[in-house]
């Protein structure tokens, strides 16, 4: 008979801060952040610094979506490559929690969540900022930098593009 306590990875990812255990002299590496936010808040991703060869970006999601320059989506890639800078979003929740994880492309793809990959993760007066790893153990966790900031209210303006079964924002 299973044990009706014992929690699953489904009732995890997504409710919990998860942290990568492979490296074995740091314990604050995140792989999955929880950021708290209000349904109907207005936070600004801002992307600071790349460092690598790949292609650099983030995932974003909350339970019942993120409205982003006037359309609504479950979850969004934003690249660094392609976004804008400055990227402002409405999160729309019933738990109260914004997704956050780093992502990379090499050229075949989106990829996420590897053994190797995480992020520092420093907090702010009005928000987080992400240091992020893609791969490898010896890293400065500067492939890719960004913080999330809360703010009053949106005020930008632009389009939002589909690539596929997967949003992502492009700045054209």
């Amino acid at each position: 008979m299973a044990n009706k306590n014992k929690s699953t990875w489904k009732d995890i990812v997504g409710t919990k801060r998860l942290y990568n255990n492979a490296f074995k002299d740091r314990d604050n590496v995140i792989k999955w952040d929880i950021f708290p936010v209000r349904d109907g808040e207005c936070l600004k991703l801002i992307f600071e610094s790349k460092n690598s060869e790949w292609r650099q970006g983030v995932w974003l999601m909350c339970d019942q979506g993120i409205t982003i320059y006037g359309r609504h989506t479950k979850n969004i890639f934003l690249w660094y490559d392609t976004s804008p800078k400055k990227v402002e979003f409405i999160c729309h929740t019933k738990n109260g929690l914004l997704s956050v994880y780093n992502i990379w492309d090499r050229g075949f793809g989106p990829n996420s969540l590897g053994y190797s990959s995480g992020m520092l993760v420093e907090e702010l007066p009005n928000g987080c900022r992400y240091r992020c790893n893609d791969i490898g153990f010896e890293t400065n966790f500067d492939k890719l930098v960004f913080r999330i900031e809360r703010i009053d209210k949106c005020t930008e303006n632009k389009t939002l593009h589909s690539e596929g079964e997967q949003n992502t924002l492009d700045k054209s």
